[in-house]
Order: structure tokens, then sequence, then C-alpha cells
């Protein structure tokens, strides 16, 4: 059984080594990546990770790293801003979970001393740090998301966001109101018919910095493969293969459905039905 004063030199050389992490956690974003989260971003990475703009709109391509620089940058504004409130969003809750578990990945490779004393508590939708920040992910519901005042709202897969004017001009973009927030939307390019069209390439286009990366600049890197690519040209269609790696919006010229039409209909909260628990009332 440990005696007093020996506990308490304990707590003191702890306090001591939590302090001196908490001083060489650097302040630039990409040496934050590199040296904390152990995460070596790519130019193009870099470039989103240094910008602090309030307006910021992401076309990557497939496998180009966006959810991990993104979940990055969720954890870079939280801890460089104490007290505030990261919100992530998706079409449904289990891709919003996508992005919060690339958040777990990045907290799991800190140093253990650096982990302690930048974070005080992980659950499933909610991480806290000890500045009193908190990044929680959440679907793009209205009933759920409503209520949240927000320093930094990230938007993933915005071209499928339901009723996404309506969301992004009545219930989104009043969150940011009291706290001069920030806004990140990011997506695969789909329907010209989107709010995200109009961030990256539409009216409000001029008010977003714009981030882009195709899938030349994902080979480039050694991200992917160009035998990879040869195979999804051969694979797809090829306004598919525009949309998904060119990370370029299509228009409905040779289309049997319009793309807005299509992603009205899909419902991100349905989960696959296995076959063997479908009965027939004969």
């Amino acid at each position: 059984m440990l005696k007093y004063s020996s506990l308490k030199k304990r707590v003191e050389r702890l306090k001591k080594e939590r302090e001196k992490a908490e001083i060489e956690v650097p302040q630039d974003p990409v040496e934050f990546s590199r040296d904390v989260l152990k995460f070596s971003p790519l130019p193009y990475q870099e470039k989103l990770l240094r910008d602090d703009s309030d307006r910021i709109a992401v076309r990557f391509s497939r496998q180009s790293g966006k959810s991990i620089t993104l979940a990055a940058k969720a954890i870079i504004y939280a801890y460089q801003h104490p007290s505030t409130t990261v919100l992530i969003v998706a079409p449904g809750l289990r891709q919003s979970m996508i992005l919060m578990d690339k958040v777990y990945e990045h907290v799991g490779r800190m140093d253990s001393e650096v982990k302690r004393s930048l974070v005080s508590s992980m659950r499933r939708t909610v991480v806290k740090l000890r500045n009193g920040s908190k990044i929680i992910a959440l679907p793009c519901s209205e009933n759920l998301v409503r209520g949240y005042s927000c320093h930094l709202i990230l938007c993933d897969e915005a071209s499928f966001f339901e009723r996404d004017e309506y969301m992004f001009s009545n219930v989104l973009m009043p969150m940011l109101a009291t706290t001069g927030g920030s806004l990140i939307v990011s997506s695969t390019p789909w329907s010209s018919k989107s709010m995200f069209y109009e961030y990256c390439k539409g009216r409000f286009h001029e008010r977003f910095s714009q981030h882009y990366a195709n899938w030349r600049d994902a080979v480039e890197a050694g991200l992917i493969s160009e035998k990879f690519i040869e195979d999804m040209q051969a694979t797809l269609l090829p306004q598919q293969f525009t949309m998904e790696f060119e990370a370029e919006f299509v228009n409905d010229v040779d289309a049997w459905l319009p793309q807005d039409l299509i992603a009205r209909c899909i419902d991100s909260g349905l989960e696959l039905i296995n076959e063997d628990e479908i009965f027939i009332n004969c």
C-alpha cells in the first residue's frame, strides 16, 4: 500500500508529464497531424487542413483520403478552439459514424501521454476533449440535429441530404448564427439540382473555399494504382466513373431518371433485409 507522500509525488509527476505533453502539441494543423495523430497528409490534404475559411466545399475522388482528412480537421479544430462543438452530419447515422470511426482511428494512434492530456472521454457518437470541446456525430434529421449551437458543422455526402435546401437554410446554417461558426460540405458529386452543387459550382460557389482532388491526384500520391482505375473504367458506366473518380458533376441528358430524383429516393436509414427472414402469407 502506497504511503501518502509517495502517492503525492506520483500525482505531481503525472501532472508534470501531462503539462509537458500539452506544451509539446504543435499548433500548425499539418504538424499536429504528423506529430499527434501520426497521419502524414498529402499536398492536397495539407491545403484542406490549413484552410481556416468559414465556408469550405470538398470534392475528392473515391479512395483519395477524404474521410481521414476531415476527421483530422475535426479533431484539430476542437483542440484549437476550447469549449466548442463540432457536429458531424451525414444522410444517415451509419454514414456519420464512418467519419466518426476515422476520428477514433486518429485518437487511437496518439501517444498515450498525449491522449490522456487531450481526450477526456469517448463514446460511440461523442468524443470529448479536456479543453471542453466535443465532437458529435448525427444523421441529417431535423428532429435530432435541431437544438445544437455549433462552432463547426461538417456535412459529409451532402448531395444526398433529404430536403437539402431546407436543411441547410432552416436547420444547419442557423445553428452557426450565434457562434459565427464554420461550415464544411463534402460529397460525391451527384445532381446539379442540389445545394452541394450550388456551393461548388452554382450561385454560392464564390462564397466557399474550393478543394478538389480526382483519381489522378490519388494515383500520383500512391493511394490507388492505375490498374485499379482501368478496372473501374471498364466496370462502371461513364457517368458513374465521372462522379466517383473524376469528382465531377454530370448532367442528365442521357439518363432515364434524373439524378436528383434518384437522390430523393435514397433512404440511408434502411437496412438490407435478409431473404431468409422474408415470409410470404399464403
